[in-house]
């Protein structure tokens, strides 16, 4: 009888119980999967922020561009950015004439667990000839 259970051990690789080790396998992988799944979506929604970011502070140029004063650039990138709760905007120059160059910083915070991540970008415009009158 010892001979046949030894044939039975050399055909299943030398382990008799081969379900419970896939099993306990499974057990200390899938939390770690689990982790960088959710690590994987934290990156995405960082980078989506960054995104909204850019494309806040492209808006925000292009009003100051067209634009006299800071009312209609700091609504534009609002509008741009409505996810964003805690979006600053700052611009640069505040009164601006035909020729200049415009800054508009839009930034915000990120908290992702227990790590606060300061996002900005930034955009620049030329201001157009009929903002503040070259008289063109």
């Amino acid at each position: 009888m010892r001979r046949l259970r030894i044939r039975n051990l050399r055909r299943t690789g030398g382990s008799p119980d081969v379900g419970g080790m896939l099993s306990l396998e499974a057990v200390l992988v899938l939390p770690v999967l689990a982790l960088l799944i959710l690590g994987l979506f934290q990156v995405a929604a960082v980078a989506r922020d960054v995104l909204i970011l850019h494309e806040s502070a492209r808006a925000g140029a292009r009003a100051a561009a067209t634009t006299t004063g800071t009312t209609a650039p700091d609504r534009a990138a609002r509008a741009a950015a409505p996810e964003l709760s805690e979006l600053r905007v700052e611009i640069d120059p505040r009164t601006r004439q035909a020729g200049d160059l415009v800054t508009v910083k839009v930034s915000s915070v990120r908290r992702v667990g227990p790590v606060t991540h300061q996002l900005s970008a930034r955009a620049v415009a030329h201001v157009e000839a009929s903002v503040g009158g070259w008289g063109w």
